[in-house]
């Protein structure tokens, strides 16, 4: 796989490099579309988020826990995709 190594991306820039949508993380994961939406929309709750969380959506994902940007700041990785919703 050809990706960016290093890089680090938001849950939803994963999501959509992946081609997931929010419904496809939510059946790989248990975790509800509306949780995953919370998490997508406030790093603060992706960050109180319990590690199993964060390890369920890192499989999913195919990456580790540690690809996933988790600082709270407003500075996101830059990079752009189409998203599916």
């Amino acid at each position: 796989e050809a990706m960016v190594k290093e890089e680090k991306f938001t849950l939803s820039q994963w999501r959509g490099i992946r081609g997931m949508s929010k419904a496809d993380l939510s059946r790989e994961t248990g975790i509800t579309e509306r949780t995953i939406s919370s998490y997508e929309s406030d790093v603060y709750s992706l960050r109180k988020a319990n590690y199993d969380r964060l390890d369920a959506l890192a499989k999913a994902l195919h990456v580790s826990v540690n690809d996933i940007f988790l600082n709270p700041v407003s500075e996101k990785p830059k990079f752009t995709i189409g998203q599916p919703v």
